[in-house]
């Protein structure tokens, strides 16, 4: 089929399918399936039909296009060659199901084009008809992979925005034109916390004009409050004029003392050049320092160290020279939050912060620190510290040398407090150790699977109940026919059924599902099953599945029905299971008139003489001899049960008259030429049979038993080693 006829294929029978008739004048008047046709070959959007199997039976230029080939090449191909191996499964699998259950099946996939590249494709299903009357699909694909691209690009920028803004140690908060803040830096969160008991702070969602508008008005209650926004009226001026588009940007100076120290900031205020809709930048800069050396006519080093002390951590300067040892020539103030040291006193005396140290780390500190000399690269540690007042820290250091021609090393570095990560990693690690300690331990089984159904692992409990090494278990599904596994009545339990892979096919979990599992060596394993899935990005990752073994229970439960159901001495049914079988086939012949099923009503003729002639203990040992000719004489699915003390009841399922009374008569036959051997006496015995057939007019199952016993009592009554037939009323 060359692209040309693509539409005379299924996507010409949609096409034609959906067009509604309409009639064109002139010459050129083209029939409406025709021009369909026509626009799915020249359309840009990717068209293809794809039957159950998966195969391409049509494709459009435009979708051969997107993928790198030709139509003709796709035609016959599985469409599953188009994604990647690991996909392939479930893509098939979600086509079939939508073409056998309907519902939708549409988004993102993922697309391997013919050169290898990924692309990404947004795709739409509808189900057509094929040439065959079976259900095809037809889908129509658009290449969204620079779209994609930009949408991850624009989220990488919002990121890379909010990093920015994060690093910067200006109080930064973006506006709206109606001065509502949409964004803060964290060093805005961090004053705001700072400033907690000061009303009105600023947040995300805050209006930051009618903040400075109330801060302008005046104290109200509290006119300590008002001694430091004397610049808030101008400010909220200025800022007005900005948002309403009067000026681009300005600056400001203010004062913002707290009851502890006098604090100076440079308000500055602009417009995002471009930005649609506006947005305007804040930015509160603190000068404190910057104004403290303006006052006191510092050089620039004192206002570096001014800043370093805004740094959290302390900063360092360690020099060591060969023969001379170590001496710290500066710590930035932060120093003395961090170990409860002040800079004077670690400067004064080099062994003050080793001395610190807890003294199980301090041999691996000081092998760092020898290591790092040694080879000349930088320093890198964490370790404990106990402060004066008892407090326990974690901490880090990285530094780096900068040797000196006169053989002098310089190492700058970083002291930080990571008490905090240190705490969430014990306790991830905790986490981590009480799950695999409860995955161990437990006594019911885990095991759990890859997306594929592959087993990967499985805990010891499993491992005793399935009978199994790990080894012998990982990469085996359920669907492995080596299972061998069964339902409570005994029937082949299929693999696919089994509730992981329900979990796995459904995304949904699945309890309480009890299954028999051969176990070597052991015979059946009865367990009681229960299947979550576990997602990851929103997609089904893996199944894990718990189970606990059940088997004394099931048995127990086997042994209370079988005593529930069975004559203590004849070991056959009794009456009890003989009403329940018979009520079962009542109803299936009700809901089938056409099959057929017999009861047996048999006696045991002069049953009274052989208590009174042998005892009954031998008595009870004809019962038994009868009940077993009687099972040698049936079927499986027949039902032998003792109705009376020497009365018998036989349900034949599927046994029409002719043939219950043709079994009726060789069990008479053959009871009375096997007598029972009870001891040294052989002791004779007969029977008589009555034969009934159940009857969809029966009110009740009673009626068939009343029959068949008014067949026997006629047997009876006509000398007895007989069978009789009864009639339908």
């Amino acid at each position: 089929m060359h692209s040309e006829s693509v539409s005379s294929g299924l996507i010409g029978t949609a096409a034609a399918n959906a067009a509604a008739p309409a009639t064109m004048a002139g010459a050129d008047t083209e029939r409406p399936s025709t021009m369909l046709v026509r626009i799915v070959n020249q359309s840009p959007i990717g068209i293809a039909v794809i039957d159950f199997d998966g195969c391409f039976r049509s494709v459009n230029p435009a979708y051969g296009a997107m993928c790198g080939y030709t139509a003709d090449e796709l035609l016959g191909r599985p469409f599953t060659s188009l994604f990647p191996a690991d996909q392939r499964a479930r893509v098939l699998a979600l086509h079939q199901g939508f073409l056998v259950d309907g519902g939708e099946l549409k988004g993102e996939w993922e697309v391997v084009r013919r050169n290898g590249e990924v692309l990404t494709a947004l795709s739409e299903s509808v189900r057509v008809p094929g040439p065959d009357g079976q259900p095809h699909r037809l889908v129509s694909v658009i290449d969204i992979t620079a779209r994609k691209r930009v949408e991850l690009a624009l989220t990488a920028s919002k990121q890379f925005l909010q990093s920015v803004l994060d690093g910067l140690t200006a109080h930064v908060c973006v506006l709206d034109d109606t001065g509502t803040v949409v964004a803060v830096n964290q060093a805005w969160r961090d004053f705001a916390a700072a400033e907690a008991a000061v009303p009105d702070q600023v947040h995300e969602g805050a209006n930051y004009l009618a903040v400075c508008d109330r801060a302008a008005r005046g104290p109200g209650a509290n006119s300590a409050d008002n001694a430091h926004c004397a610049e808030a009226a101008p400010f909220a001026a200025l800022l007005r004029e900005v948002l309403d588009g009067r000026r681009t940007q300005f600056q400001l100076e203010y004062t913002c003392h707290s009851p502890t120290e006098q604090r100076w900031f440079l308000a500055r205020v602009s417009r995002i050049a471009g930005s649609v809709p506006p947005r305007f930048v804040v930015a509160h800069d603190n000068v404190t320092a910057l104004k403290a050396a303006q006052q006191t006519l510092r050089d620039s080093e004192a206002l570096l160290l001014d800043l370093t002390a805004s740094i959290p951590g302390a900063m360092f300067r360690l020099v060591h020279r060969a023969g001379d040892g170590w001496r710290f020539v500066y710590f930035s103030p932060g120093l003395e939050a961090l170990f409860e040291l002040t800079p004077e006193q670690a400067c004064g005396d080099v062994h003050a912060l080793g001395a610190c140290i807890l003294p199980e780390d301090k041999r691996a500190h000081d092998a760092s620190v020898r290591a790092a000399v040694r080879g000349g690269r930088a320093w890198e540690h964490e370790y404990r510290i106990r402060t004066a007042s008892g407090r326990l820290k974690w901490v880090h250091v990285k530094a780096s040398p900068k040797p000196d021609a006169a053989g002098k090393v310089m190492w700058t570095g970083m002291l930080t407090d990571v008490s905090v990560r240190k705490q969430m990693e014990a306790g991830l690690k905790a986490s981590e150790q009480k799950y695999r300690t409860l995955f161990e331990t437990v006594p019911q089984g885990v095991v759990y699977q890859d997306r594929l159904g592959r087993i990967t692992s499985a805990n010891p409990a499993a491992l005793r109940i399935l009978g199994l090494t790990l080894a012998q278990m990982q990469g085996l599904q359920w669907i492995d026919p080596r299972w061998q596994a069964l339902r409570e009545d005994g029937s082949d339990f299929p693999g696919d059924e089994h509730p992981a892979m329900v979990a796995l096919r459904t995304g949904e979990p699945v309890h309480n599902v009890v299954m028999g599992v051969a176990v070597p060596g052991r015979g059946y394993a009865w367990l009681l099953v229960n299947a979550t899935p576990l997602f990851r990005n929103g997609l089904l990752d893996e199944v894990y599945a718990s189970f606990e073994d059940i088997t004394e229970r099931v048995l127990m439960s086997r042994e209370l029905h079988h005593q529930a159901s069975t004559d203590y001495l004849t070991g056959v049914a009794n009456r009890r299971c003989l009403m329940d079988r018979l009520q079962l086939e009542h109803d299936r012949l009700r809901r089938h008139p056409a099959v057929c099923c017999s009861v047996l009503s048999v006696d045991l003729d002069h049953f009274k003489l052989v208590n009174d002639t042998w005892g009954h203990a031998a008595g009870d040992e004809v019962l038994r001899h009868v009940a077993r000719l009687m099972g040698q004489a049936t079927r499986t699915v027949d039902l032998v049960s003792r109705s009376g003390g020497e009365e018998f009841t036989l349900l034949l399922p599927d046994t029409d008259t002719g043939d219950a009374l043709a079994l009726a008569e060789r069990l008479r036959q053959r009871v009375a030429d096997v007598p029972a051997q009870v001891g040294e006496v052989a002791i004779p015995i007969t029977v008589s049979i009555g034969v009934g057939l159940l009857s969809p007019a029966d009110a009740s199952p009673d009626a068939v038993l009343a029959r068949a016993d008014a067949a026997l009592y006629e047997a009876k009554n006509s000398g007895r080693n007989l069978v009789r037939l009864a009639r339908l009323v």
